[in-house]
């Protein structure tokens, strides 16, 4: 049967390539350099409607075991409705190193986030650009773990975003521990293609770069006109150039962990707009994403198939533990590298629902519609 015959050519596809990102995690420099220089540093911030993360981010920031002449703090309002601006006025009037600046519209193919990390750019003084969330809890070492690694001769630098959930209840306890395992995987697949000098994907919860990179490749354009990838797709763009040594920092110092507070619907909304944006990515990548789309497909397909007696289920479990296996040495790595052991335990889970999951929001990202944080 010809399905048979692809799903092998896929699985081995498949599995060659999570050993290639496996193989890449052993290549990221994790040596720590002793010659650091205190590079200049701004930490740039696009907010709307924060009111309540901001006081405990900005409190965080503000303690940095860092030079304080060294580093200053960008804040970008935008467009909030909520109380916002109040705190950011407060604080800036109380802080010098906290720089305050409001927009109020968008620019013909500078839209949303983009929008509003351009302006804090341009205002930026630092040679280092610093990106994170609202939500996100910084330590205090942050600044001194990212300058660390530029000092290695590095231009751009993705770093680990911990996923910290919050609310009692078993149930929302195994969500978490989801989330948890889905985004460890996504650190490891950016860490394992960054060993290769390949940028995949990154968050901004926790991404620098200098500014003349920035500049250079023109900021955002070409993909200022989509809502998201301020983080993805500019690592993408970035990496095309093929000009700049790209990093991975993995000490824990470098860590920034962001509050889970997302409803249901929002989460819904959330994965939608990823799924959204694989069209925009560069074509090697994009058919990366359509090949690994077409495998997971196929594999859902093969166990109606073994549940209505068509195919057999000894080869359903061929395809399907070929997978696991690798999946989960890839996974493994990613735990040893972010110490995330305990996250590992619902790996089974995971493994059954990621294939409905994944073919579910990319059907739902490409012809479907989301929305946009309010």
């Amino acid at each position: 049967m010809i399905l048979s015959y692809i799903l092998y050519v896929l699985t081995a596809l498949y599995c060659l390539f999570l050993l290639f990102l496996i193989v890449g995690t052993f290549r990221v420099n994790r040596t720590i350099s002793s010659n650091k220089k205190n590079h200049f540093i701004s930490v740039i911030i696009a907010a709307r409607n924060e009111d309540k993360h901001l006081s405990f981010l900005l409190d965080n920031l503000l303690k940095q075991d860092y030079p304080q002449d060294k580093f200053e703090i960008i804040i970008v309002n935008d467009r909030s409705t909520d109380k916002t601006d109040y705190i950011l006025n407060n604080f800036s009037k109380k802080y010098s190193q906290i720089k305050y600046i409001s927009i109020q519209d968008e620019i013909p193919g500078l839209v949303r986030k983009k929008r509003a990390l351009t302006e804090g750019v341009n205002h930026a003084q630092g040679e280092v650009l610093l990106f994170t969330d609202a939500d996100c809890r910084p330590g205090k070492f942050w600044l001194s773990s990212m300058n660390e690694v530029f000092s290695r001769g590095f231009d751009v630098i993705v770093g680990y975003s911990p996923l910290e959930c919050q609310g009692k209840g078993f149930g929302k306890k195994i969500i978490c521990m989801l989330k948890k395992l889905e985004r460890l995987a996504m650190f490891t697949l950016s860490d394992g293609s960054i060993g290769w000098n390949w940028g995949i994907t990154a968050t901004g919860r926790n991404f620098a770069y200098k500014k003349n990179v920035f500049e250079s490749i023109n900021g955002f354009n070409g993909i200022g006109h989509i809502p998201s990838g301020d983080d993805d797709l500019f690592l993408q763009k970035i990496s095309k150039s093929h000009s700049y040594k790209l990093g991975f920092v993995t000490h824990p110092d470098s860590y920034v962990p962001s509050i889970e507070q997302k409803s249901g619907s929002q989460t819904f909304q959330q994965e939608k707009r990823r799924g959204s944006k694989w069209r925009y990515y560069p074509a090697l990548i994009k058919s990366v994403s359509l090949l690994a789309f077409i495998y997971l497909f196929l594999i859902l397909i093969t166990f109606i198939l073994a549940l209505a007696g068509v195919l057999t289920w000894k080869f359903f479990l061929i395809i399907f533990l070929s997978k696991s296996m690798f999946d989960f040495l890839i996974l493994l790595r990613g735990a040893t590298i972010f110490r995330e052991y305990i996250s590992l335990l619902v790996f089974p889970l995971v493994e059954v629902l990621y294939a409905p999951y994944f073919v579910m929001f990319g059907l739902l990202g490409t012809f479907g519609k989301y929305k946009w944080k309010m």
